[in-house]
């Protein structure tokens, strides 16, 4: 059974990952916006 410290720290990579990966996305995305 995970403790809740080991399940808090994934889910923060998770999210820092998730932040990292809409950044990108909106990047990507601009030119064909414009």
């Amino acid at each position: 059974m995970l403790s809740v410290d080991k399940v808090s720290e994934i889910y923060c990579i998770a999210d820092d990952y998730c932040q990292e990966f809409d950044r990108e996305i909106e990047n990507l995305s601009l030119p064909l916006d414009g």
